[in-house]
């Protein structure tokens, strides 16, 4: 029975190690959810390109606090452009 103990002990520790990791991996996609979404309905707007120039995702990532989904960022859009004046001139008539 030893010999099984010591195989069951490798088997029960590399799976703690793993969803260690995997769970490691998922908070860290989380942080730059936001600015994913937000650069998604930029580029479905046709003015990813332009609002990069001026530094806006950056831009949004700091202003931006709200929930991390893509409708409360759509909706946020308006109220952005009016906090940053330079990013709205570049998304003029298109969001």
């Amino acid at each position: 029975m030893s010999l099984w103990n010591t195989i069951a002990g490798w088997i029960r520790g590399s799976t703690t190690t793993t969803i260690a990791t995997v769970a490691a991996v998922v908070v860290e996609e989380e942080d730059g959810c936001c600015a994913e979404i937000f650069l998604h309905v930029l580029q479905e707007a046709g003015v990813s390109k332009h609002v990069k120039k001026v530094n806006g995702l950056e831009l949004f990532e700091e202003w931006y606090d709200g929930p991390c989904n893509e409708e409360s960022i759509r909706e946020s859009i308006a109220d952005f452009k009016t906090a940053h004046p330079t990013v709205s001139a570049k998304m003029v008539g298109k969001l």
